[in-house]
């Protein structure tokens, strides 16, 4: 049976308060999940973006051009990466009588600089220094979120041997890039951001990463101040002596940390006056992009993010 309309008028004024009650509920509800909404979509969720750095490390970041972190690689991870590494080199780290012997395996040996080189490799103790703190860090200092990112396929070791004497700090950095078969150009460059991973205790002069702090601003300004002669970095790369940096900073890192560094970011190496040999890394891909934008050995090319 129908209910007339007028009885249906009196039935909903009668019962008008609790309805437009539930009505300012919903209202109310509905609000406040749009606002929920607009938040997330405005900041990163967890799974997006982690603080691995605070927000003082960032600003130095911005400032100097670097970073050099703690961290982010666990004790255990990074012991077990430097005995990796000292497999690789076919070393026993408590045999000094080892120590000097330069591997077979080895991809490249440069006996002035005693550099020891190896592209490709896929240890699995090697790439587990690839961490989530590791991979949030680099999102944060590019400023995106961590699914941006693509992991790295495998790393890039470059060991010092011991070369005993005389050690002096370098007199002018180089920016990275630089590849005599691609001929990189200087804008948008190869990378916006790399990192070098220690994988033992550096003393000083003890083959540490030379850095000028602050250099990427300078080095910037003299590349656009001539568009054409600074076009490709190898250009830019020859006047960076004649620029006014501040002096370089000899740095000594400990095992399981990381440098991270801005394109045109001026650092150099350093000799490994040391007994033991120095350990460090950087990470490789293959994919179609890091392999075309930054190429190196074989079908790897550094990991560019």
């Amino acid at each position: 049976m129908s209910i007339p309309h007028d009885n249906q008028t009196n039935i909903d004024n009668q019962y008008s308060p609790q309805k437009q009650k539930m009505k300012s509920i919903c209202r109310s509800s509905e609000i406040n999940l749009l606002w929920d909404m607009a938040e997330k979509a405005c900041k990163p969720s967890n799974e997006e973006y982690s603080m691995a750095l605070n927000e003082d490390q960032l600003t130095f970041y911005r400032q100097n051009g670097y970073l050099l972190a703690s961290g982010l690689i666990s004790d255990q991870i990074a012991a077990q990466a430097e005995a990796a590494m000292w497999k690789l080199m076919d070393m026993d780290a408590g045999d000094a009588s080892t120590w000097s012997m330069v591997p077979e395996t080895a991809d490249t040996y440069n006996k002035g600089s005693g550099a020891v080189i190896f592209n490709g490799v896929q240890d699995p103790d090697l790439m587990a220094c690839a961490t989530d703190d590791y991979l949030n860090a680099v999102a944060q200092l590019l400023g995106e979120p961590i699914d941006s990112l693509h992991s790295p396929e495998a790393i890039f070791a470059l060991n010092l041997l011991g070369r005993p004497g005389q050690w002096t700090m370098p007199r002018h950095p180089h920016i990275d890039g630089l590849n005599p078969k691609h001929v990189p150009k200087t804008f948008p460059g190869p990378y916006r951001i790399t990192s070098l991973l220690y994988l033992s205790d550096i003393e000083p002069q003890g083959g540490g990463t030379c850095v000028w702090p602050g250099s990427p601003s300078k080095i910037r300004a003299l590349a656009e101040s001539d568009p054409v002669k600074y076009k490709h970095l190898k250009d830019l790369n020859k006047d960076i002596p004649s620029l006014d940096l501040e002096p370089g900073i000899e740095l000594t890192p400990k095992r399981g940390d990381i440098l991270f560094f801005q394109h045109l970011f001026g650092h150099n190496g350093s000799v490994n006056t040391a007994a033991k040999p120095r350990f460090m890394m950087r990470f490789f891909c293959s994919c179609e992009k890091c392999y075309t934008t930054w190429p190196k050995a074989d079908h790897w090319g550094f990991w560019t993010p």
